[in-house]
């Protein structure tokens, strides 16, 4: 008897594994430029955002060398309006506060809500980057939202009024028949004086004289022109300028007539 053995084919069936891999997201990172920039808009805040727009004026300098630059713009909120805080970082530096928004202050719009500002500062001399950054606190029991501008340059060029001291012609041509019609001596000084200055002149054979020197607008220059008419004659003259922020100095010149 011949026995038939049959073979089962085995076939291995191989197991799969499945390896899940994370997703992960990786946000690009740029610098906007101001006025297309987005918001740091808090994760979880049912998609509002808080944006600004920031816009430098031209800086007004003071008598110290100093200047007052004024920023402003508009501010927009997607949420619940509340109280916005506007602080100013200069140079990297500390973030100062400026000042508030309250809620009143906000013009509603269908969903968004907007609010002009202005807000001022003082720079030194030299060029400068301001960040402005708008806190708006949590309404209704929502976070915080934040948003803060490029830097915004700001370039400050003041001449300083530190410097007193006559210059011009009562220095380079101290000349009493100067002009074709009436004599006069054009008196020019520098300092820091105020909004105005007294001037007092002492001269020869007790000539006095009291006058007011004209300001040329904001600037640290003063002058007042001397009709020299029935003056004391050739000789040492005394000048007193008196500002009206309480700065006084004195200084002489030998007047003549070539």
């Amino acid at each position: 008897m011949v026995l038939a053995l049959r073979a089962r084919a085995t076939m291995k069936i191989p197991r799969l594994s499945l390896i899940f891999l994370p997703f992960v997201l990786t946000a690009a990172s740029c610098t906007p430029d101001l006025g297309t920039q987005t918001s740091n808009v808090t994760q979880g805040d049912n998609g509002t955002e808080l944006t600004a727009t920031a816009t430098a004026g031209a800086p007004v300098c003071s008598s110290d060398g100093t200047a007052q630059v004024t920023l402003s713009g508009t501010v927009t909120s997607t949420g619940s309006v509340d109280s916005v805080d506007i602080t100013a970082a200069v140079d990297g530096g500390a973030a100062t506060l400026l000042g508030s928004l309250g809620p009143q202050d906000f013009t509603h719009s269908g969903r968004d809500k907007t609010a002009d500002y202005s807000v001022s500062l003082s720079l030194d001399n030299g060029t400068h980057e301001i960040v402005l950054c708008f806190t708006e606190s949590g309404a209704q029991g929502r976070d915080p939202k934040q948003f803060c501008t490029a830097p915004i340059e700001v370039i400050v060029a003041c001449e300083t009024c530190s410097k007193e001291g006559p210059f011009g012609d009562i220095v380079g041509n101290p000349d009493l028949c100067n002009g074709n019609g009436p004599p006069h001596v054009p008196i020019h000084v520098s300092g820091d004086l105020g909004d105005s200055a007294a001037l007092s002149i002492d001269g020869p054979n007790g000539y006095h004289l009291d006058a007011t020197m004209d300001h040329a607008g904001d600037s640290c220059i003063y002058q007042f022109n001397w009709d020299t008419v029935g003056n004391g004659g050739a000789g040492t003259y005394t000048f007193t300028v008196t500002g009206a922020n309480g700065t006084t100095f004195s200084f002489t010149a030998d007047l003549k007539c070539k």
